[in-house]
């Protein structure tokens, strides 16, 4: 009786592990599915898709509630970065036409964090409709700094603008979503 218990042991850790390794690809591929049908939907899916796959936390989210808090949270430091960058290039500059541009950009980041934490609270709240509100209104600033700059806009700046601006649309996708108003995604 014995010996046929002891044959067990190993087929029963044999499919422990299997299974185990089975659940981690099937939340990976439903993670990944979740960001490329989240990306499709913004304005830059090349950049959303680099963006979302790069982060550790957005790769492990298992629904668009959860990449959503995600996406709140690097669009804020997004923003945050990107208005450092900003103060500190209109410091080292002597340009005054530079630097009242770079004023000017600073202002747009500041309205940016505004709404964007308007937006998180609300997203914290479950009011998506004003998320989507404020989320759009935060859009609307680093497409104000850009226009400040015309076509001489520096390389770092139109990073962070283009950055702001995606994630900015992935939390749009996210809010129509999570309020009922569009697309829905593969079960997560």
């Amino acid at each position: 009786m014995e010996l046929p218990f002891a044959l067990l042991k190993p087929c029963i850790l044999f499919f422990f592990i299997l299974g185990n390794i089975t659940f981690l690809r099937v939340r990976a591929k439903t993670s990944n599915d979740l960001i490329s049908d989240v990306c499709k939907r913004t304005t830059t899916p090349r950049l959303c898709l680099q963006i979302l796959k790069s982060n550790g936390r957005a790769r492990k989210a298992s629904s668009p509630l959860e990449l959503g808090e995600v996406s709140m949270d690097l669009s804020k430091s997004s923003a945050k970065a990107t208005k450092n960058m900003i103060l500190f290039s209109s410091l080292r500059t002597r340009d005054k036409g530079l630097k009242e541009r770079y004023k000017s950009c600073a202002v747009n980041y500041d309205s940016a964090l505004y709404y964007i934490n308007i937006a998180n609270q609300y997203f914290k709240g479950g009011d998506y409709a004003s998320v989507g509100r404020y989320t759009a209104a935060a859009l609307n600033e680093p497409i104000a700094c850009r226009h400040n700059f015309a076509r001489a806009e520096p390389a770092w700046l139109r990073e962070g603008n283009d950055k702001l601006e995606c994630l900015c649309s992935v939390v749009l996708v996210i809010s129509d979503h999570l309020s009922g108003r569009h697309c829905s995604f593969p079960a997560g």
